[in-house]
This record gives structure tokens, sequence and C-alpha cells, in this order.
């Protein structure tokens, strides 16, 4: 649509975010394959447990993605500088701190989805997808003409969410009611702290932003407690 709207250099210059995306997308990848074993056997034998596992792996995944998302959103000059050039600037750079702010909701999904199928809810998976990339396709044809690179970015955090409402809702009538505010509260405010910082910093010295903000997500993290005993007893044979 971008191409056909406003030609190929649009279209470039919306590959440096996309490109980045789908590299960062590969931790939430190889992470769902790792659990998808446990996680069918649970699906089949306790779903109390798959429920405990998710919670878990969804608070994993969140506190990795949203700080990633603070870090490219400040660094996003210097990384299109790296996949680009000069060429790139500064649209590449926006399109890119636009777009990784769907990586939050798209790792849930990426995790959701392969829950559902352990679940046996393969065909219903379809539906929700068919009405996210009915969105997508409206919503860039609505809006690509006049915003060009933005809107494609943001149409593609909106998708995600409305992808993951009816996986939110296939789950709920499968593993009971879950805590999504409880799941990504902390992680969320941790990374508001990490943006405050970093923004306040960067216009000064983007050394002393960045290791401020690297300091600051953890420390608060761990003042705010993401993980339960039961969880935390549960990572701690895999830490070295």
């Amino acid at each position: 649509i971008m191409e056909w709207i406003h030609g190929p250099r649009m279209v470039g210059l919306y590959s440096v975010a996309y490109k980045w995306v789908a590299a960062l997308n590969v931790i939430p990848a190889f992470f769902t394959m790792a659990l998808l074993p446990v996680m069918s056997k649970q699906a089949h034998e306790d779903r109390a447990a798959l429920r405990r596992t998710y919670i878990l792996a969804v608070k994993l995944l969140v506190s990795t993605a949203i700080p990633l998302a603070v870090l490219f959103t400040f660094m996003a000059h210097a990384l299109t500088f790296i996949l680009g050039g000069t060429q790139y600037l500064p649209d590449g750079a926006i399109a890119t701190q636009l777009m990784i702010w769907s990586i939050p909701v798209g790792w849930i999904n990426s995790l959701t989805q392969y829950v559902l199928i352990a679940l046996d809810l393969q065909r219903r998976i379809t539906l929700a997808f068919i009405a996210a990339v009915t969105f997508n396709i409206v919503t860039n044809l609505i809006f690509i003409p006049q915003y060009g690179f933005r809107a494609a970015a943001i149409t593609t955090i909106l998708s995600e969410i409305v992808l993951l409402v009816p996986f939110a809702l296939l789950l709920h009538g499968a593993l009971g009611r879950l805590p999504w505010w409880r799941m990504v509260w902390r992680p969320s405010a941790a990374g508001a702290a990490m943006f405050g910082v970093m923004a306040l910093l960067w216009p000064l010295q983007p050394i002393i932003g960045l290791a401020a903000g690297l300091a600051v997500y953890p420390g608060l993290l761990l003042v705010l407690r993401p993980f339960g005993p039961d969880e935390i007893e549960r990572l701690l044979p895999l830490l070295p």
C-alpha cells in the first residue's frame, strides 16, 4: 500500500524500522519454542499449571520488551545510521521510534498464539488473525495516503492490540480470568521511569542518559517485585 501511494523510497525508510523489529522478534520466538513442550503437556494434564506458566512467561517477555523499546526509542538515529546511512535519516529513525513500541504487545501475542494452539483452539485463532489483518489493511488504506510511514508504524501497534483482544477472550474461556494489570504494570512503571530519566539526561550527554536508564530500570524493577515468591522459586534454578 505504501509503495503504491508514496513510492519505493518511503518503503525503504520504513524497512529500516521493520528490520530491527523483525530481528528482535527472534527473542519471543525462541522463548516460546523452548516453552512449547511444557505448555502442550500442561494444556492436556494441568491447566492450572499452564495458567501459572503463561503468567510468568508474559511477565518475563514484557519485562524484556519494555526496556528494549525505550532503548531503541533513544538510539533510533544511531541504529538507523548503522543499517542505512545518513540518507535514511531522520525519517527512518522516526519510523523505528514508532514501530518499536509494537513489541511489548507483539511478544505477548507470539506467546499466546502457541498457548492457544496447545489448547487445541487453532481454528478459532484464524478468526482472530482475519480480524487483525482486516483492521490493518483498512486502517492503512485510510491513513497512509496522508501520514505515510507514520501511519503504517502506528497501525502495526494497533493491529497487535486488536489481535490480543480475541486472544485474551479465548484464553479467558480456557484458563479463567487472567490478571493482565498485575502482569504488566510493574515493568511498565519501571519502563516509564527509565524513559523519563533518559529523556532528561539524553540531551545533555547520551552516554550518561544511557547508563542512567540501564541502572534505573532493573533497580526499580527489583523494588517493585514483579515476580511472586513461587515464580522466583521457579526462576532461580534457571539462573547461572
